[in-house]
């Protein structure tokens, strides 16, 4: 039986990773920023976070590329033809971004200098104002396609892969940056892609994994929610 979804379910759960997105990136400069020359911790602190991240976001895009795009391109390729280039492009230069920026993060863990320090804040510059142009393209062009040329278990598999990328004990602070400004209804859908005998054990878990990290990083258990790029 083909799986069914309540109508924009699917677009609430993308714009849910979107949200977190946006949000951890946009508040990662200020926390680069904030770390003292020869703060080995903090510095491994902060590295740890925007590793996983960046990996939350590729592992997003490759799910992507795999299950999403080929067949908009198949089953509506007028309405999704000129959108192709653009965000061909986007992936391109996000991925391309996402390397320097494992290169420059490795860089400052090893050595928390300032150099290494600001060479890691020039990478996430470009990268935060690149993803964010993708991230709005994306709900406002692509999202309608997908409610109307998707369906409900093809969706399932490209979270499913997505979420099959990441370390399996990464998961449930994974889903807690998620759930932390998630549609309720995404979160529901999000839990509901659990084992049954584990939802309500994650849905307790993840939120508080998600509180300590952020308590530790920023100082506070409720972070500003989906931050601005800094300019």
């Amino acid at each position: 039986m083909t799986a069914t979804k309540a109508p924009g379910a699917m677009t609430r759960e993308m714009r849910m990773v979107h949200t977190a997105l946006r949000r951890e990136f946009g508040l990662m400069p200020k926390l680069v920023a904030g770390v003292a020359e020869q703060d080995t911790q903090r510095a491994a602190l902060v590295a740890d976070h925007l590793e996983l991240v960046n990996t939350i976001l590729h592992h997003h895009h490759h799910a992507e590329d795999l299950e999403i795009w080929p067949n908009l391109l198949e089953r509506c390729p007028t309405d999704v033809a000129p959108l192709v280039y653009g965000m061909e492009r986007h992936h391109e230069r996000i991925a391309f971004l996402g390397v320097d920026l494992t290169d420059a993060v490795a860089a400052w863990r090893a050595e928390p200098n300032t150099a290494h320090r600001d060479a890691v804040l020039g990478v996430l510059d470009p990268l935060i104002t690149v993803l964010y142009e993708h991230l709005g393209a994306e709900e406002d062009y692509v999202l309608p396609l997908i409610e109307r040329h998707i369906t409900a278990a093809e969706w399932d598999t490209m979270v499913a892969r997505g979420a099959a990328e990441l370390p399996a004990e990464k998961l449930p602070l994974v889903l807690g940056i998620m759930m932390y400004e998630g549609d309720p209804g995404a979160v529901e859908d999000a839990l509901g892609n659990l084992p049954a005998e584990a939802r309500d054990t994650v849905a307790e878990l993840a939120p508080r994994l998600y509180a300590d990290l952020a308590e530790t990083l920023h100082g506070t258990r409720t972070p500003p929610k989906e931050s601005t790029p800094a300019r």
